[in-house]
């Protein structure tokens, strides 16, 4: 069902109790306009492939994260020459001559964010936090005088 998978996977839940007649994914976009949302996953993944290949272009030394390829000439030629190629090449030929592999690689992505992702498990650990949701079922409480029949069961 709808909702327990946008608790499960997201941690949101409904503000009050939902069923199938209330056709909560059609004002998703994506869903009844048949939009494939893979698109989303596959660019931000690319996003940060390509950032680390500019980066080199741009001779950076230290982490990923601290990276600016601003008033890099060879890191705008290449951009510009992966972009300038349009749809006249196939994607994995472009991602090829940019990065030197024609495979999605999120490796670059795990890079960027090393730091912070780090930082939180350290975080997690010393407050012994739950990490996810572990109670799918979980629904906020209705407020007293909340108008009836809009949420309680």
């Amino acid at each position: 069902d709808w909702w327990y998978l946008r608790t499960k996977y997201q941690g949101i839940c409904p503000p009050v109790a939902r069923n199938e007649t209330h056709f909560d994914p059609g004002a998703k976009y994506h869903i009844p306009g048949n939009t494939p949302y893979i698109r989303y996953f596959a660019s931000f993944i690319l996003q940060f492939q390509f950032h680390k290949a500019l980066c080199e272009a741009a001779n950076h030394t230290g982490p990923l994260h601290t990276c600016d390829i601003y008033q890099s000439k060879e890191a705008g030629r290449q951009l510009s020459e992966a972009l300038r190629a349009g749809s006249s090449q196939r994607w994995q030929d472009i991602l090829q001559q940019l990065t030197g592999t024609d495979r999605m690689d999120a490796a670059a992505l795990l890079e960027y964010f090393s730091p912070v992702t780090q930082w939180l498990k350290q975080q997690n650990s010393r407050m012994n936090e739950t990490l996810g949701w572990p109670d799918f079922e979980w629904r906020p409480p209705i407020p007293e005088g909340y108008p009836a029949g809009i949420g309680k069961s």
